[in-house]
């Protein structure tokens, strides 16, 4: 889900702290765990995408793909994922994968990792 700037969301959902905006460059990728998912942080175009970690595919660990441009490549079988939307974009998955809201404040990046508070 695309980049969000709102200092209230931060406090009234639950959102976990992923890095530093400084620490994730165009076309870079990282990672945050919470107790039940791998969320996959990147940043295309200047703003700051989130999707679960996993290929809907087959078990692979998207962190070890690589992101050109909104493309996240499986390193696995190479399928590729819209990172702004979780779309599929090539085969062999066809499943899209969930997409996490993001706010980039104060040079913070938050994920909200879809926990009810």
């Amino acid at each position: 889900m695309q980049h969000t700037d709102s200092s209230d969301s931060i406090s009234k959902s639950s959102y976990i702290y992923v890095c530093s905006s400084s620490e994730l460059e165009e076309n870079d990728l990282t990672e945050c765990e919470t107790e039940t998912k791998t969320i996959v942080v990147g940043r295309s175009e200047g703003k700051v995408y989130a999707v679960d970690g996993i290929c809907s595919h087959e078990y692979s660990e998207l962190i070890d793909g690589e992101l050109e441009d909104s493309c996240l490549i499986c390193p696995l079988h190479f399928a590729c994922f819209d990172i702004r939307d979780g779309s599929v974009l090539e085969g062999p998955a066809e499943d899209p994968l969930q997409t996490y809201d993001v706010i980039e404040k104060d040079g913070s990046i938050w994920v909200n990792d879809g926990k009810e508070e």
